[in-house]
């Protein structure tokens, strides 16, 4: 625990409040040494950086670039009297509370084995917390334990039993936080899978006792997401079926009716309605939809009259919500009023080429613009216009970002000295250009160029392509360590979004069905071209790395296009679609296998499609090195893949290399690991790319 900071020494410190010429009239920014204190406490305070580079430019260390963030999720209490984050404590992200008023942080867990993964403030006396390992596999989904501690540290519960501490429970059992409930301080709204594994339901929560009550007794079943009312009754829920594959809008008057199906729609995605909310007068619903048009906008919505009703927001170019069952999530509507009592809609947050937000509201608009014209320009700053006293976070895709405290009161903007990674020079980062290109067959193709530090106009430089994995996510405008570490090395870097990306309409996700390995390269391959054409690239010194579906995609583009790739870095790929089915979990034990086989295909019903797309079974026209690197626990793309792909490449004689750690999975997670991969990799392409000519 850090130590208390008097308020007469908090007088001493002496916070400055001057005005800037260069921020708005009355607006105001602090930089109060005391929040340079709380940095401290987190283990986050600001570390002297290295001078900006220039051409030429210093490489920068791999551990810099890639080591793990300070902390993570600063967040006000509902109150915004307390904060709390993640920070590093033990080796491991424990939980730290922040007393704004007695100006002292308090760590709260302890943990030397665990992590916290993520946290919620139930009340402004109380916190909910799941924890994981990560560093090992499969961090992300945690161990299925929810816990409960004051913010004092006190009276810590654990509220449900996490998998590690039930032998012989295989089944993945997970309770989530859903919200608060209005004017309850004991009581939350959590969602659980207690009675079915593929089916959410929600229940009232004591967080002190940690007893639950059923709210969704009669379920429609297979629940993705559940919508509740302005009374906390569930009265919508988007259901998936992937076995039937079936997905549907159920809703119902009451909860004293039955659930109906107002909408469903299939894997083509043709007329989806997914329910997000009610509006003030509880009856009108607000929906995701793509209705008479390719992108998914909000919209209200009749229920009774089972109407689509006003557009509330669009974009022709971009989805609010990547439909499900591929994708998912995205966007977000805005409203005025707590998550308790959410009040009327204020604006939207969807992906567009960066994550953007629309204020509706006029006076929010204004604040937004003093915001955004009291710091860097070019950065998104990211805030809550519902409390009079919001943290901002700024960040950039140059800058991992940084925390600020704005008093829409008092206007002013304080620093906190709060960054993820004060290590990390702004000025040593290049910034990401969002670009477009066509596919030989008229589709327009978005992605991202990041030109390194040598690069002049006239004077093209050695590209590498970068494909993201999935198929079915898409890369967005941010900070991105493996962007900046290839960049930092002299390399422009293409990061297309293929067809299959989310993101893009219905249209730009669907034409990617079936085609696995063909169109999707060339989307890809037609991005190079086009950087060539632009004067961006040097045609001769093309290489490409990408990891899972981006590892699959090195390959094939190797093996499409030869003559044009100097070198390869599969990083988790798909080497073999044969293998890939028949070794895949997903696809091996859950619903997933049958919409796999209507967007993928099936190796008995497309035989010939799977013995084209698998380019382990022609390595022979590969001619650049390649280097592979797979992990022993991969769940999601199977060692067997390395095996195939690292045999093929012995047999045709090909130059490759190789590495191989048994304990890790999709993708590496001990510092060591990625440290010496990244390592690796460096030397790699300094090995194999050409010289200029």
């Amino acid at each position: 625990m850090c130590r208390l900071v008097p308020f007469h020494q908090i007088a001493q410190h002496g916070i400055i409040a001057s005005a800037d010429a260069r921020f708005p009239q009355d607006f105001r920014r602090m930089n109060t040494p005391l929040f340079r204190f709380l940095a401290l406490c987190l283990g986050a305070f600001l570390l002297p950086l290295p001078a900006a580079i220039g051409q030429g430019a210093a490489e920068i260390p791999v551990e810099t670039l890639f080591k793990k963030t300070e902390y993570r999720s600063l967040t006000f209490s509902p109150d915004q009297k307390s904060m709390a984050a993640l920070m590093p404590v033990n080796s491991r992200y424990n939980l730290v509370i922040i007393d704004l008023d007695k100006r002292a942080a308090t760590r709260v867990t302890n943990f030397d084995k665990a992590d916290v993964l993520s946290f919620w403030w139930a009340s402004n006396e109380r916190l909910l917390f799941t924890t994981g390992d990560m560093q090992q596999l499969a961090a992300n989904a945690g161990d299925g334990g929810l816990f409960a501690v004051d913010r004092d540290g006190r009276n810590s519960r654990i509220l449900v039993q996490p998998i590690t501490a039930t032998p012989g429970q295989y089944v993945g059992r997970q309770t989530s936080f859903v919200g608060r409930i209005k004017d309850s301080r004991d009581e939350v709204i959590v969602s659980a899978n207690d009675r079915s594994a593929d089916s959410q339901d929600l229940y009232r929560m004591n967080i002190v006792t940690g007893r639950k009550s059923l709210i969704s007794f009669d379920s429609p079943g297979k629940v993705n997401d559940w919508v509740l009312d302005r009374n906390n009754l569930a009265r919508a829920a988007y259901t998936e079926d992937q076995k039937e594959n079936v997905y549907a809008f159920h809703y119902r008057a009451s909860d004293k009716q039955q659930f109906k199906v107002l909408r469903q729609w299939d894997h083509m995605l043709k007329d989806v309605v997914i329910p997000v909310g009610f509006d003030t007068d509880n009856k009108t619903m607000f929906v995701a939809s793509n209705i008479g048009r390719d992108t998914v906008a909000f919209f209200r919505f009749d229920p009774e009259a089972n109407k689509l009703g006003e557009l509330i927001y669009g974009d022709d170019r971009f989805d609010m919500v990547s439909p499900g069952p591929l994708g998912g999530g995205g966007g977000a509507l805005r409203f005025s009023g707590r998550d308790e009592d959410p009040g009327k809609i204020i604006g939207v947050t969807y992906d567009a080429d960066r994550r953007k937000t629309v204020w509706f509201d006029p006076a929010v608009q204004k604040t937004q613009a003093m915001l955004d014209a009291a710091l860097p320009a070019g950065y998104s700053n990211r805030w809550n216009p519902n409390h009079r006293r919001s943290l901002v976070m700024s960040s950039s895709d140059t800058d991992p970002g940084r925390y600020y405290i704005f008093d829409q009161d008092k206007k002013t903007l304080e620093e906190t000295g709060v960054r993820p990674a004060p290590w990390i020079d702004p000025k040593q980062m290049r910034p990401m250009q969002y670009v477009s290109w066509t596919a030989p067959d008229g589709l327009k193709v978005d992605g991202y160029l990041t030109l390194p530090a040598s690069y002049r106009p006239g004077a093209p430089v050695p590209l590498i392509l970068h494909p993201h994995g999935g198929p079915w996510v898409r890369d967005i405008g941010g900070f991105n360590p493996e962007v900046q570490f290839m960049a930092n090395r002299g390399f422009a870097v293409l990061q297309p979004n293929f067809r299959g990306s989310t993101g893009y309409g219905r249209r730009h996700l669907t034409s990617g069905y079936m085609h696995f390995g063909d169109t999707p390269m060339e989307d890809q391959i037609a991005g190079v071209e086009w950087a060539i054409k632009e004067g961006f690239a040097d045609r001769n010194r093309i290489g490409v790395f990408g990891a899972s579906y981006g590892g699959y995609s090195t390959l094939m583009v190797m093996v499409m296009r030869p003559e044009l790739f100097k070198w390869g870095v599969n990083y988790v790929g798909v080497a073999d679609m044969f293998v890939k089915q028949d070794t895949q979990p997903a696809q091996k034990y859950s619903d997933f296998g049958y919409l796999a086989k209507l967007v993928i295909g099936d190796q008995k019903a497309n035989r010939e499609m799977f013995e084209r797309m698998s380019p382990a079974r022609y390595v022979s026209r590969i001619q650049g090195p390649v280097f592979h690197a797979y992990g022993g626990e991969d769940r999601n793309v199977d060692i067997e893949n390395g095996r195939v792909i690292r045999a093929a490449f012995e047999r045709a004689g090909k130059a490759h290399e190789w590495m191989f750690v048994a304990d890790e999975g999709h993708g590496y997670r001990l510092d060591k690991n990625v440290f010496e991969f990244y390592k690796r990799f460096d030397a790699f392409i300094k090995k194999n790319t050409p010289n200029p000519r």
